[in-house]
């Protein structure tokens, strides 16, 4: 299983306007069968400028753009002008499984 995190560094004062966005964004991918998203934003002490989306899948592939909501495209479209940086991450969840067969424990 992977964590899959998107972290959006936004321009001063739009992290929340860019959450409400994403949240969206997460909410059109979810009706297609992908796992429920959290998205949180950063506050005291961390940047108060970044929103973060994090779920997990069970493998990482593309996404087969013929699948993707227009509502996703549209709601991108309004959200890129507020941002600075968007990046993605990947995380490979560790388990007492993988563990084991790495020999490790």
């Amino acid at each position: 299983m992977y964590l899959v995190r998107r972290v959006v560094r936004t321009k001063p004062g739009k992290a929340w306007f860019v959450a409400d966005l994403l949240m969206k964004i997460c909410a059109a991918y979810e009706k297609q069968g992908r796992a429920k998203a959290t998205v949180y934003v950063g506050g005291v002490p961390s940047d108060p400028d970044v929103a973060y989306v994090e779920w997990t899948q069970d493998v990482i592939k593309p996404l087969d753009m013929p699948n993707i909501p227009q509502s996703v495209f549209e709601d991108d479209a309004k959200m890129r002008p507020h941002l600075l940086t968007y990046d993605l991450e990947f995380y490979e969840v560790v388990t007492s499984e993988k563990l084991n067969a790495k020999g490790i424990s």
